[in-house]
């Protein structure tokens, strides 16, 4: 057993001083600090900093050069590995609109990424499938030649590696698509959809129980037609939103928190292989995604993912809404947990895993733990680095 000490532990909706974390590869107990046993294992100093549930990015397609559509464990684990300096513990690997055998190859990886976690590296929890089973007239960046009419079959016959699909409900004219996503108890989100708001709230109610990626790949909200992202708003559903001020306006932040509340909204990257390497060009789906300055875009200016990550995103919301940080954590950790049904994971409880993250007072991350161990350490990259 180990512990660390010295920092302020988020439990719940509040945090503590003067406690110490006792943990394995799960949680054990938090204790008064004098109350560390002397035979644990390591004494880990947190040195003043904010201890947080480890963040879970459920939407992200890849980070550093790497995409999960590179079908291969290498990718993989260098995505989980650069995921840990933004906080991140636990991700899906995000695919594309694209032929049928490249899409199995990916998630075959995934599956592979599932049972053999990676070395030093944030938890593969399963693939989030974005596409085929898209409306053609809101594709966005995902490639419309490969666009397809949901097929219950696709995904019972690949569920092992799936844990969440995104598709249009008005497509799926008879739900048999929705229903055969319940019946294997992946989570269904609505999205890249041209639905009506009361085609989308019959989905809601017929158990669809996300929106993917608010307000982008959907048709804008109206008031006379409010369409998917009124549904949306109005159903008791979970919404991701992209806080990078380029697919949200900040002022769009404090709407959606006014309108969801705290424990119906999801924090998302969205990130694409270019993401931390700054300016350049970069394969998204097979096509060619440009990024300058905040943008990545296709040649013809559509938004093409993100260059975002999910501690940079918790900061912006923050910024924007005036969240404290035990309140905005849970967009990045308590939320998508219970979204996708990881009942020991987005908290910090006995029982809990042990994946959690040092931040300091402006809320970035320091270090990161998964499983009990530490994968990132800031200090030591910059002694290694320089920056």
């Amino acid at each position: 057993m180990k512990a660390l000490r010295g920092g302020k532990i988020l439990t719940g909706r509040t945090w503590c001083e003067g406690k110490a974390l006792l943990f394995d590869d799960r949680i054990r107990d938090i204790v008064p600090e004098g109350a560390v046993p002397s035979d644990v294992e390591s004494v880990t100093e947190a040195e003043g900093a904010w201890v947080a549930p480890g963040f879970l990015d459920i939407h992200v397609h890849g980070v550093c050069g790497a995409d999960t559509m590179d079908a291969s464990s290498a990718s993989l684990e260098r995505i989980a590995e650069a995921l840990t300096a933004h906080g991140v513990t636990a991700f899906c690997p995000t695919t594309m609109t694209m032929d049928e055998p490249h899409i199995d190859a990916a998630l075959q990886a995934v599956h592979t990424a599932m049972t053999t976690p990676p070395r030093r590296g944030a938890r593969v929890l399963g693939a989030h499938l974005e596409g085929p089973f898209l409306s053609r007239s809101r594709c966005g960046a995902q490639d419309g030649t490969f666009v397809r009419r949901p097929d219950p079959d696709f995904v019972r016959r690949r569920q092992q590696a799936l844990r969440l699909v995104t598709f249009a409900p008005e497509e799926d004219e008879e739900w048999r698509f929705l229903d055969a996503l319940r019946e294997t108890a992946i989570v269904p989100s609505l999205g890249h959809s041209s639905a009506t708001y009361e085609r989308a709230m019959e989905a809601f109610r017929r158990g669809a129980r996300s929106a993917t990626h608010l307000f982008n790949g959907m048709v804008p909200f109206h008031h006379r037609r409010p369409g998917l992202p009124g549904a949306a708003l109005d159903a008791d559903v979970t919404c991701e939103l992209i806080a990078d001020g380029v697919h949200t306006h900040p002022a769009v932040f404090r709407l959606v928190l006014a309108m969801k509340g705290k424990d119906r909204l999801v924090l998302v990257s969205d990130a694409m292989r270019g993401s931390c390497l700054g300016e350049g060009t970069w394969d998204l789906g097979g096509q060619t995604v440009t990024v300058r300055g905040e943008e990545a875009t296709l040649p013809d200016g559509t938004i093409a993912g993100s260059i975002l990550t999910l501690d940079r995103a918790l900061r912006n919301f923050a910024a924007e809404t005036g969240l404290p940080l035990w309140e905005a954590v849970r967009l990045v950790s308590g939320n998508p947990a219970r979204l996708l049904g990881e009942k020991d994971r987005g908290r910090i409880e006995p029982g809990c895993r042990a994946d959690f993250v040092l931040l300091d007072e402006s809320w970035r991350v320091r270090k990161t733990f998964v499983a009990g161990e530490e994968v990132f350490d800031d200090h030591a990259r910059r002694d290694c680095t320089g920056l």
